[in-house]
């Protein structure tokens, strides 16, 4: 029995989705090797330069257009329902923007690949689990009427920076609170035999954004051995 073929947006957003997979694989291995100093907000920004680097090596290597993705940028409003009278907007940790050539009306015309980061390991503070934190104020957010990440996408990314712990520790952990905080979604489970970044998918059904159906891939990095010692 033949297949049946995706639309044509769909398939134009899985070649969208697959290439910044990519490009933050390849910047995360490079952030991998690097010393590693900061908080999460500092990780990500030197995170930045790498995205930076991929996206140019990857265009010089394909002879292709790779738009570098935003980083903090909010998520700016399309329709008039979407003003909130100036107040300050939430801000995807990064934003890779699909121009969708087929789109009908202003609301379709670009599609947002959002991508948020967070520090995994030990706690940080009596008052500040990094791995709930992952899940609480990370997955959380790709079906929050209130932060809106992933509107109008099939698709978002966590990226996971491990800077403590060890990997099938912090996983057994995420799992855990996620069971507690949003007990409808899949675990979270890796290959950890794998090369590095590990890269992982979840298919969730939203209840507060659409499209409903939504896939939710992780990477997560090491960067133990670098990251500095508070």
């Amino acid at each position: 029995m033949a297949r049946r073929s995706l639309p044509p947006f769909a398939r134009l957003w899985k070649r969208h989705e697959r290439l910044y997979l990519e490009v933050f694989s390849i910047a995360l291995f490079e952030l991998s090797q690097a010393d590693i100093a900061g908080d999460e907000d500092a990780i990500s920004e030197r995170l930045c330069l790498c995205v930076n680097r991929a996206c140019f090596e990857l265009a010089k290597l394909r002879n292709i257009d790779v738009r570098t993705p935003t980083w903090e940028g909010p998520v700016q409003p399309v329709l008039e329902d979407e003003l909130k009278g100036g107040k300050i907007r939430k801000r995807p940790d990064f934003t890779c923007k699909c121009s969708n050539p087929l789109a009908v009306s202003v609301d379709e015309h670009e599609i947002l690949f959002h991508v948020e980061c967070k520090c995994l390991g030990y706690p940080t503070s009596p008052s500040w689990n990094l791995n709930e934190n992952y899940v609480k104020n990370g997955i959380i957010r790709f079906d929050s009427g209130t932060h809106e990440y992933g509107k109008r996408a099939s698709s978002g990314m966590m990226i996971g920076y491990i800077i403590s712990m060890e990997p099938h520790d912090i996983l057994t952990e995420v799992n855990e609170h996620q069971r507690k905080i949003l007990p409808d979604y899949p675990d979270i489970a890796f290959d950890f035999t794998s090369t590095p970044p590990f890269q992982t998918r979840q298919q969730l059904k939203r209840r507060h954004l659409l499209p409903k159906e939504f896939e939710l891939a992780h990477l997560w990095i090491i960067l133990v051995k670098h990251t500095t010692k508070r």
